[in-house]
């Protein structure tokens, strides 16, 4: 979800993906919730608006999902400062609203790898686990082809984001391999693999990323997915970094 103007290409290489794709009239977006989110997740029944037009919500799911784990929605106001959902929308609305109507179930995320491995943390996973599996059951329920889009940055390095010093070339050129390495367990679709890779790095990189592409890769379930593209944005005069990747998951 990094900003259009800069990762407009990369943002292009997955929804090329889409538009070439028999793709549903139905599309769970998830995002990260940078102020983070107690509950795990936060999901809004708000309709969303951009200079192409209205995106609207999928009523059904979203009642399901408030009768199964009505706690997500405890912190919908989360949706009114986000930006990675609504940077995905121009794209959906082009490369699969022109012809026809189409709804999202918009979902914020936010919570770290160690949810899974740290005792302390059993309160936070226990609402992951129900709020995953309240949306895996609701769109079950529907019986409706969907389709999963995950507004996701990687890496996060330099002074902006607490590092010491600014990023060398060959401190780069180490994250990107990491990126890499990392996103291999996406492409597999294995999640619990995602998260141990980060914990093992005590998030040193900063993946902000993180819950949304966990839970991306928990409601796909199967299959294997590809890297498409991969690049970086500069955030600063001392050239702090920002990683990012478009995938396609078939």
């Amino acid at each position: 979800h990094y900003e259009i103007k800069d990762a407009g290409p990369i943002y292009a290489w997955a929804y090329k993906e889409l538009q070439d794709a028999q793709a549903p009239d139905l599309f769970v977006m998830l995002g990260t919730g940078h102020a983070g989110l107690q509950n795990g997740y936060a999901v809004t029944g708000k309709d969303f608006e951009t200079p192409l037009g209205i995106v609207k919500t999928d009523r059904a799911i979203i009642d399901r999902l408030k009768a199964a784990a009505g706690f997500c929605f405890d912190e919908e106001l989360a949706h009114q400062n986000e930006h990675a959902i609504e940077f995905q929308l121009p794209f959906l609305q082009l490369a699969s609203g022109r012809t026809r109507p189409i709804t999202i179930v918009p979902v914020l995320c936010s919570f770290p790898p160690a949810t899974f491995f740290d005792p302390q943390l059993r309160e936070l996973r226990e609402r992951v686990e129900t709020g995953l599996k309240a949306l895996q059951d609701a769109l079950a329920a529907e019986g409706r082809p969907a389709c999963i889009i995950a507004g996701a940055e990687l890496a996060h390095i330099g002074m902006r984001y607490g590092d010491a010093s600014p990023p060398t070339d060959f401190s780069f050129h180490r994250c990107m391999q990491q990126d890499l390495t990392m996103l291999k367990h996406a492409e597999e679709i294995d999640a619990d693999a995602f998260a141990q890779f980060i914990a093992k790095e005590d998030d040193n990189r900063r993946i902000s990323g993180f819950a949304a592409i966990y839970t991306l890769l928990k409601l796909i379930g199967d299959g294997k997915g590809q890297v498409l593209r991969y690049d970086r944005g500069i955030t600063d005069q001392f050239n702090s970094t920002v990683t990012y990747a478009a995938m396609a998951f078939f």
